[in-house]
C-alpha cells in the first residue's frame, strides 16, 4: 500500500467525509469544519491516511481543540472524536500510528491532555495501545415521561399500557425570572468562573465556547433559557433539546449552569425545561452528570435516576489521557471531572 498522510484542512474534508460515508456514518461538511477548522482555539489536528494507489482514505484519527480548566489554571485540550479505519484496511495498526502521530504534534504544541467516550469496540484501544485511564462509568442519568419506551424493550413487558409518569407541572418562583432567549449575556462568564470553582477539571465553558457549542454548530435547534433575579442580575441558564432518537421522542439537558449561592435556581431551571421537554411529547429526558457535579442535586431533586445499563441506546465509556506528568493524578481522578452533553459530539 502507497498511504500517504495529510492534515485536515477546508482542501481535504472531502477525504474525511468520504471515509465515513464509505463505512456507513455519513457526515455533514460543515459540521466537520465547525469542529475542527472553527474550534475556538483554531487548532486542527487530524491525520488522515490516504491510499494513492487506490485513491481511497484509508483511517482517520482525529482530535477537536477545547480550553480546559485544570486545577484553577486553564490549559489546551482536545477531544478524541470521529475516529475510523475503513472496513479495507483494519488489523494494519493504522488506528494507533495516527493517534500517535497526532498526540505527538499535540504534546509538541503544548496541549495538557486528551479526553473522549470511546464505544464499546474501541476503549480496548484507546486504554491497552494509547495509553488511556478509563474514568468510567460514563454518568447517564434518566427521568422517565412515559412507559410505553421502556416496556418496549423489555419483550415480556411489552403488553402493558403506556402510563404517563410525570405529573408535576412548573410553577414559576416569585423570585426568579426565566426568559428564552438564544444568545448568552457577558454576565455567563461570571457565573461559569463561580460554578467551576466546585470542580478542577473540564472544558471551559465560557461564552466564546457556549456560542461555539450552541449557536453556531450547524444542523441544530436548542433552546437557551436564561435565570435572572427581581434586579435583572444574571444567575445561570439551562439548555436543552427534544431529538427523535432510539425509536422514542427524547429530550436532553445538555448544560445547566447557576449561581451556587442562590438558593432553589437550579431545581427552578430544570422544572422549566422539563416543562417545557414534556410539551413536545417526550418519552423520557437524558443528562450526562456525574455525583459529586454542582447540579448534581438539582437533577436528584426532580427524580433523574442511574440509567440501567439494559436500556442504555449505546455502549459509551469516559476516559483521558495527560500529557504533562504533572497533571496526570488530577486529570486521572474521575472525582476532579465536570462533564455534560456539551461534552458530546452526537448531540
Amino acid at each position: 500500500m502507497d498511504l500517504k498522510v495529510f492534515p485536515l484542512t477546508k482542501d481535504s474534508i472531502h477525504l474525511f467525509k468520504d471515509c465515513f460515508e464509505a463505512n456507513g456514518s455519513p457526515k455533514k461538511e460543515e459540521n466537520i469544519e465547525w469542529q475542527f477548522l472553527q474550534n475556538t482555539e483554531k487548532s486542527c489536528y487530524v491525520d488522515i491516511s490516504f491510499d494513492e494507489t487506490n485513491k481511497k482514505t484509508a483511517a482517520i484519527y482525529a482530535v477537536s481543540s477545547v480550553k480546559f480548566k485544570v486545577n484553577d489554571a486553564e490549559v489546551k485540550g482536545t477531544q478524541s472524536l470521529d475516529t475510523m479505519t475503513d472496513v479495507a484496511y483494519r488489523g494494519k495498526g493504522l488506528f494507533t500510528k495516527l493517534a500517535n502521530s497526532v498526540y505527538e504534534k499535540t504534546a509538541n504544541d503544548n496541549v495538557a491532555l486528551v479526553y473522549g467516550f470511546p464505544n464499546g469496540n474501541s476503549i480496548h484501544g484507546f486504554k491497552k495501545k494509547l495509553e488511556w485511564e478509563v474514568l468510567d462509568p460514563l454518568p447517564f442519568l434518566i427521568k422517565p415521561l412515559k412507559t410505553k419506551y421502556f416496556t418496549d424493550k423489555i419483550k415480556p413487558l411489552k403488553f402493558l399500557p403506556n402510563i404517563n409518569l410525570s405529573f408535576s407541572k412548573f410553577r414559576a418562583n416569585k423570585n426568579f425570572q426565566i426568559r428564552e432567549n438564544n444568545a448568552f449575556p457577558n454576565d455567563v462568564n461570571e457565573v461559569w468562573h463561580s460554578f467551576s470553582s466546585h470542580f478542577k477539571v473540564g472544558v471551559v465553558r465560557d461564552k466564546e465556547y457556549l456560542e461555539w457549542r450552541y449557536l453556531d454548530k450547524p444542523n441544530e435547534n436548542y433552546k437557551i433559557a436564561h435565570c435572572y433575579d427581581l434586579e435583572d442580575k444574571y444567575l445561570g441558564f439551562i439548555v436543552y433539546t427534544v431529538k427523535e432518537k432510539h425509536n422514542g421522542i427524547i429530550g436532553y439537558i445538555m448544560e445547566l449552569i447557576f449561581d451556587k449561592s442562590t438558593p432553589n435556581l437550579g431545581n427552578q431551571l430544570l422544572k422549566y425545561a422539563i416543562s417545557e421537554i414534556k410539551k413536545e411529547n417526550a418519552d423520557c429526558i437524558l443528562s450526562w452528570c456525574l455525583e459529586h457535579s454542582p447540579n448534581y442535586s438539582a437533577y436528584k431533586k426532580n427524580f433523574f435516576i442511574n440509567m440501567p445499563d439494559k436500556i442504555r441506546p449505546i455502549e459509551l465509556h469516559f476516559g483521558a489521557r495527560s500529557f504533562k506528568p504533572e497533571l496526570k493524578e488530577v486529570i486521572s481522578n474521575r472525582a476532579n471531572w465536570y462533564i455534560s452533553y456539551s461534552d458530546s459530539d452526537t448531540v
